[in-house]
């Protein structure tokens, strides 16, 4: 789509949505309009109603005193003629009395078990049937049976004499009923006479026939008029809580009650109490239509409620035409501006053309033409923009043709790097596989590139070789630097060489790893020049070791020599000086036992040792001594159960010997020695053995370990040097901190076993 169809399509949907939205506002407002009006006229209604029915009523009220008084005289009439016994009456009787006094029906009403039951009646099938207790007619009956006088509202009392006002009965037609007891008789006499209403529903739709006149009013679907007085109160058998519906028998005094409602109740007592109208909208079928429901008193002589019911589709044909003649306007508007948005749109886009047309040469890679925009609107903007964009893009193109070339020497320069350097070059996926590898790789290994890259072509590799492998890109990918890590990789013929692998990840362009890239140097050369320079250390100090055990051992050498030579003498020597002969010879064996563990290689069979259990044996064997010397012994051993692959004799030697030293180290008694046990990280143990004695000083403290060197008196210099070389022969380290007044710290760490149970492991000295 073009972009001038696109303006015009604009346009037309802001116009379209301003219509709407103005039909909208209009429905709205014009709605509520419609239903403001229909209450108005609803409550006109009520007025007109009330205005119209005050004279109708007081004539109809004053009328029905005169019925009122003619039923009297007609029940007494008809209490002579019967007598004081209801068994007594016999039917024809009953009706030859109803048709001379003119009434529309007799009944003769008997309490029998606390009900009122109607036991001669001139209507057909009415005898033999139970008052229902609606009230206030059956409450009127009963009062009227106890006391001979009413006192309830809504009818006319007298002595022995009660009559309701008029009331509709569901054929339409208007009845009037009293009701007649004198206390001599057994029963109650009710008579019925029909009334003329005194308002009536037209002919036509919203008629009303007041009297003799008829009342036209616009809309009015039904009038409801009620004589309060007879509604019954909530709770009663006529009407339920305000929620119930009224038992409009006895209460409906004028005009119809076919659109009934449940909620008609409430309404009425709510417009009664507040003296106020209430409106309500509701719907009678698919209708539409406005209740409302008005209180209204005649002259203090009756209280009423009226409930009219308007059709509110009357007041929104109007609504109806105008919503239609604003539609067709807004019609209109759109066809009208769909044409001059076209227009208009065909003239915006005209220097936008230009526009376009430059940027596609541009694209084509001209960038000589400049497009020429003289207005100075967003277009002419946009034009100049374009002309800098194409010089621009002409230098960066210039740029990018030189960065082009540069890049290509560096990528010739690099392949001749890759291609032609001494360390193998190889680089690996996330599995495993290899992806690339330089001449030096297979010359370093035998293996051609094709040979690996071919589908299982790393299974030639060893198990263990592929291990690593798999432990190095695990190690890369959490970030773990893995520089000059020295290991060994086997070669096609089966040799394995000493290399140096140094492996860094490859990164796509969101930084996630994607491979990893090695660079392995072979460290054959390196590793024998390393032998050399230590077979070369270990003659100096076996010649240093040599020189101090010279020394050592010429002392009781020279004192055997003198015994000997006092013997040869022919001297008797005493026992005593036995005894110092083979003090002398233990000496020289146990100097020349600990140069053997340092200078002679040895062959040690290691196992799972527990260090708890290890600790815990050495000290108890040291407890004795440190009772002695009045040490306390310290043991916390909170760092679990570490097993470590070690030979436990040369283990223990080496803890009594640290413990040994702590106590020789605290010459104040009560002084305590701590022994504790500690796992700080996976696969690591730390014992750590601490003193509180004199402490060793800066320059004692770099001297330790070295052979024969001792600041104890009878201390041979021997002890800490073998105990460091166990220590390293497994693997672990020794480090000694110490300040002088304050004690001595030694710190030993040996990795934890995972699975080394039976291994044999070889350390030469």
């Amino acid at each position: 789509m073009s972009i001038k169809l696109k303006l015009s399509a604009l346009i037309f949907a802001v116009v379209t949505i301003m219509l709407s939205l103005n039909l909208l506002v209009f429905y709205l407002y014009t709605a509520n309009q419609s239903r403001h009006a229909a209450e108005r006229q609803l409550l006109s209604v009520g007025d007109q109603i009330r205005g119209a029915l005050t004279p109708v009523l007081k004539d109809s009220y004053y009328l029905e005193l005169g019925q009122s008084e003619r039923l009297r005289v007609a029940s007494i009439a008809v209490r002579a003629l019967i007598g004081d016994k209801a068994g007594a009456a016999e039917s024809a009787r009953l009706e030859e009395s109803r048709s001379k006094l003119g009434l529309d029906n007799i009944a003769l009403i008997l309490p029998v078990d606390g009900e009122m039951q109607i036991v001669k009646s001139t209507r057909p099938g009415e005898a033999g049937t139970t008052l229902s207790a609606v009230a206030p007619p059956y409450d009127a009956l009963r009062q009227l049976y106890r006391s001979r006088y009413v006192t309830l509202p809504g009818g006319t009392s007298l002595q022995d004499f009660w009559a309701s006002g008029a009331t509709v009965l569901d054929e339409g037609r208007t009845v009037m009923t009293s009701y007649y007891y004198d206390g001599t008789m057994d029963y109650l006499i009710r008579l019925t006479l029909e009334s003329s209403a005194a308002i009536r529903s037209g002919k036509q739709p919203g008629e009303l026939q007041l009297g003799s006149s008829f009342v036209r009013i616009p809309g009015l679907v039904e009038l409801s008029g009620f004589n309060y007085s007879l509604i019954p109160p909530p709770g009663s058998g006529g009407a339920g809580d305000d929620g119930g519906r009224l038992d409009f028998s006895s209460a409906l005094e004028f005009g119809s009650y076919r659109l009934a409602a449940p909620e008609d109740y409430g309404h009425i007592r709510q417009a009664v109490r507040s003296g106020e109208p209430i409106t309500v909208d509701t719907t009678i079928g698919d209708m539409p239509a406005l209740r409302g429901y008005i209180p209204y008193s005649v002259d203090n002589i009756r209280d009423y409620a009226l409930i009219v019911t308007i059709d509110k589709s009357v007041f929104s044909r109007d609504l109806r035409q105008q919503l239609l003649l604003l539609f067709a306007i807004s019609l209109m508007l759109v066809v009208m501006t769909v044409i001059v948005s076209y227009a208009l749109a065909g003239v915006a886009v005209r220097s936008l053309k230009l526009v376009v047309r430059r940027v596609n040469q541009l694209a084509a890679g001209n960038f000589s033409q400049p497009v020429t925009v003289r207005s100075n609107d967003e277009i002419g903007e946009l034009a100049s923009s374009v002309n800098v964009m194409a010089t621009s893009l002409d230098s960066y193109t210039n740029r990018l043709k030189d960065s082009a070339e540069e890049l290509r020497r560096t990528k010739e320069y690099l392949e001749s790097l890759v291609t032609h350097t001494r360390d193998a070059i190889h680089s690996y996926d996330l599995r495993g596989g290899l992806i690339s590898a330089n001449r030096a790789y297979e010359a370093m290994f035998g293996w051609t590139e094709a040979e690996l890259k071919a589908p299982g072509g790393m299974a030639v590799l060893p198990e263990e070789q592929r291990c690593n492998l798999e432990r190095m890109i695990e190690s890369v990918l959490l970030g773990v630097p893995w520089v000059d890590a020295e290991t060994w990789m086997q070669t096609r013929d089966g040799r394995r060489i000493d290399v140096s692998t140094t492996a860094s990840p490859v990164r796509d362009q969101h930084g996630e790893i994607i491979a990893v890239s090695c660079i392995t140097r072979d460290m054959t050369s390196r590793k024998q020049t390393e032998e050399l320079l230590r077979r070369a250390e270990k003659l100096s100090i076996v010649g240093q070791l040599a020189a101090g055990v010279a020394h050592e051992i010429r002392n009781p050498l020279t004192t055997l020599r003198g015994f000997v030579q006092m013997q040869l003498e022919g001297k008797t020597l005493a026992p005593y000086y036995h005894t110092i002969m083979l003090a002398e010879l233990d000496r020289i064996n146990f100097i020349v036992s600990e140069f053997l563990v340092l200078a002679k290689p040895q062959a040690d069979r290691y196992q799972d040792c527990r260090l708890r259990e290890i600790l815990e044996d050495m000290a108890a064997l040291i407890e004795p001594e440190a009772l002695l010397n009045d040490v306390r012994v310290r043991m916390e051993l909170g760092g679990g159960d570490p097993i470590v692959a070690g030979e436990p004799n040369q283990l223990k030697q080496v803890f009594l010997n640290l413990m040994k030293n702590g106590i020789e180290a605290m010459p104040e008694r009560g002084s305590r020695l701590s022994v504790a046990l500690a796992c700080p990280e996976p696969g690591q143990a730390v014992v750590t053995i601490r003193d509180e004695g004199v402490g060793i000083p800066e320059e004692q403290l770099a001297r330790l370990g070295e052979p024969f060197y001792t600041s104890k008196e009878k201390g041979n210099g021997l002890g800490l040097m073998v105990s460091q070389r166990i220590v390293t022969n497994h693997g672990g380290t020794l480090l000694v901190r110490s300040k002088v007044g304050e004690g001595t710290e030694v710190v030993v760490t040996l990795p934890v076993l995972k699975a080394a149970a039976g291994r044999q492991r070889s350390s030469s000295a």
